[in-house]
């Protein structure tokens, strides 16, 4: 009988700590945008996602910072540190991308205006990236509008703004407004990525690449695409980005 109040204050969401306090508990939801990945929480492999199931949730965790781990064969992996705190679920969404994407040249250099005009507006966008020279505050917004991004091409820094109340805030947006990028090297485009707003794709040096909005625990970058000087676009509401380099259209399925 002695054991009843222990079974019912752990039903209740209490634990004891190192220093045998009682301290209420949390809880972590971390999903993946791609079935069959491994989520590890302090080096163990709690679950692997399906098509029916993309996330994972644990309940009843003492407060404090967990190791989390996602990674798939042929994925770059994504790691962060993130603290649970009492009577909290801590959220967060993996960014996993292929190392080997699917990409497919649309038109090869020097291609007729004929092979072109199916492709117009896209390389309409591109072009105008590769010759301008603005040093004016360039802005995209999110597909709802709740968020915007923008960049100072003069000082290399991409920004993303929160555009509603504080108090209605994503979990990845620790302040309304949040430094994503601060680059040394010249910043030719920063777009959202297609079908998320906690992540941005920036063009910077020889690659293109997507970069977490989210701060804690470590800011996850990873490699869409490398080559000498590309200029992208999204398009639409396509899963794609579209690249010219060196006269070449590609188009890089996300």
């Amino acid at each position: 009988m002695a054991a009843l109040p222990v079974i019912l204050l752990y039903s209740l969401g209490y634990h004891l700590n190192s220093k045998l306090q009682l301290v209420k508990t949390g809880g972590i939801y971390i999903s993946s945008p791609v079935s069959g990945s491994q989520i590890f929480v302090d080096n163990k492999l709690e679950k692997e996602t399906n098509i029916l199931q993309d996330g994972l949730f644990l309940e009843n965790l003492k407060p404090g910072t967990y190791s989390i781990l996602v990674g798939k064969q042929g994925y770059w992996p994504w790691a962060k540190e993130l603290k649970v705190k009492e009577q909290f679920v801590t959220e967060a969404r993996a960014l996993i991308l292929p190392k080997n994407p699917e990409g497919k040249v649309l038109l090869k250099e020097n291609f007729s205006p004929l092979e072109s005009s199916k492709y117009e507006k896209i390389l309409g966008l591109l072009k105008n990236m590769q010759t301008g020279t603005t040093t004016e505050i360039l802005e995209r917004f999110s597909n709802h509008e709740r968020e915007k991004l923008w960049w100072n091409p003069k000082k290399n820094k991409v920004w993303v703004e929160w555009l509603r109340g504080k108090n209605s805030r994503p979990y990845y947006m620790n302040e309304n407004k949040i430094l994503v990028l601060n680059s040394q090297f010249s910043i030719r485009n920063a777009e959202f990525y297609p079908g998320r707003n906690d992540v941005i794709i920036v063009a910077v040096q020889n690659g293109i690449f997507a970069v977490e909005i989210d701060e804690r625990g470590g800011k996850n970058m990873q490699p869409i695409y490398k080559g000498k000087k590309p200029f992208f676009t999204t398009y639409k509401k396509e899963s794609a980005v579209y690249i010219l380099e060196e006269g070449a259209l590609i188009k890089i399925k996300l």
